[in-house]
């Protein structure tokens, strides 16, 4: 599992973002714990995307 910037999510578009993040959750019971910590911080990080997202006048 890689890590993602907020600027590489940024980029990214809702459904890609959905869909990462259903990715992360389905693996995240057997990733090491260091890797676990990595996923856990980027579902945060797209979850920050996604909420920023729809507060953005030019989202439609």
């Amino acid at each position: 599992m890689r890590a993602y910037s907020l600027s590489e999510l940024f980029t990214l578009t809702r459904a890609e973002l959905f869909a990462l993040h259903a990715e992360i959750v389905a693996g995240l019971a057997t990733l090491p714990d260091a890797e676990r910590a990595m996923a856990l911080e980027t579902l945060r990080r797209v979850r920050r995307v996604l909420a920023r997202a729809r507060l953005s006048p030019h989202y439609t």
